[in-house]
């Protein structure tokens, strides 16, 4: 209880992590808000329609929304893009075929530099995976796709008689901000015991609390353990400020969400630990943290959602928990139980946990 006050009393004390965790997420909710209000943008797009099915046909009626479309005679993208385009997106063969097949075809997208493609790309990425809840929904049957689509309203797909009674379009935008608060909890979670710990070391309290009955092991236990309580109200006032951000979408999931985000936590506090020791010095701490952080995220769904990621980052985003957590979210919007998703982290923790205690005997915290 004693060790939990002091960890208590120096989390309060770090201003910089509360600010940017709680600045972090209010700019993500504010990029996703200009993202999902990009009909502002006047780009000319030039179109390759390889496919010409329906699917590829709303493709480039969305399009229409970010400014001037006009459909390309040639084959070649670079040419288009000599000949005054902005962005040229191309549509594969056998598009609408693939998606009606539950496959993830991809756009191509080519630009001119200073354009708004990027802003583009990532709007309609957004939109055909509002398209894939659709076609999941109408069980991929053409027709009663189109029939759904049909009841588009002005805030999207709202589909009262459907497993997700919520908005698709903002369904979707609550995930890719979940995704992006998975990358925010690591940078954050990643820190709390190796800041500890370097503290400690710092302030030269290690040599007092090891000269009294305190085993080295049950110092990082004990740091474990009262992060993980620390680390719970936390991630509560994550979740009520996203539910003040983005409502029905979090409160309607809240029991599973809470649990993905609290074995979540647990996780990346054993990742924490086991850097705390790996580390001999803050430096250190730090590169290993931002490694973790960034390779995490980039693999496992943070900043693009896992149905446009490559196979090839998802085999390595399997090892990390932010995919896990991430595929947790979409199983969820999905109205399946993340059971894979929590046993796999759960598992993580044992497996890190086993491994720092492992490390700790053979190198012992002094």
């Amino acid at each position: 209880m004693v060790l939990f006050r002091h960890v208590a009393k120096r989390m309060l004390r770090k201003k910089g992590l509360w600010v940017f965790t709680f600045v972090s997420m209010f700019g993500f909710a504010l990029i996703l808000s200009f993202l999902n209000s990009t009909s502002a943008l006047n780009a000319s797009i030039g179109i390759l329609d390889r496919d010409g099915g329906t699917l590829a046909g709303r493709v480039i009626e969305e399009a229409g929304r970010f400014g001037s479309v006009t459909p390309l005679d040639t084959d070649e993208a670079d040419e288009a893009l000599l000949q005054g385009q902005d962005v040229v997106l191309t549509i594969p063969d056998g598009f609408t075929e693939a998606l009606l097949n539950g496959e993830t075809p991809r756009l191509s997208f080519s630009a001119t530099e200073g354009s708004d493609a990027a802003l583009i790309e990532q709007a309609l990425n957004s939109y055909l995976s509002r398209e894939r809840q659709l076609l999941i929904a109408s069980e991929f049957d053409e027709e009663r796709f189109t029939e759904l689509a049909e009841r588009e309203t002005e805030n999207g797909y709202t589909l009262s008689s459907e497993p997700f009674q919520q908005s698709v379009a903002t369904t979707a935008r609550t995930q890719a901000f979940l995704g992006l608060l998975s990358f925010v909890m690591m940078s954050a979670f990643l820190q709390f015991i190796p800041l500890f710990v370097a503290d400690d070391r710092d302030e030269k309290i290690y040599s007092r609390l090891f000269a009294a009955p305190v085993t080295p092991r049950r110092y990082i236990g004990s740091l474990f353990l009262s992060f993980c309580a620390v680390g719970l109200l936390y991630v509560l006032m994550l979740l009520a400020f996203s539910a003040v951000l983005y409502r029905q979408d979090i409160l309607a999931h809240l029991p599973v969400l809470t649990l993905l985000f609290i074995v979540y936590l647990f996780v990346c506090l054993a990742i924490g630990s086991l850097i705390a020791i790996l580390a001999t010095n803050r430096e250190k701490a730090n590169i290993w943290q931002t490694s973790v952080t960034m390779a995490a995220a980039i693999t496992g769904g943070a900043f693009i959602s896992l149905t446009w990621l490559p196979d090839t980052l998802q085999v390595v985003g399997r090892f990390l928990p932010t995919y896990w957590f991430n595929y947790g979210v979409a199983q969820m919007y999905e109205d399946h139980f993340p059971i894979r998703s929590v046993l796999m982290m759960i598992s993580m923790t044992f497996v890190v946990l086993t491994v720092t205690v492992i490390v700790l005997k053979k190198r012992p915290l002094t």
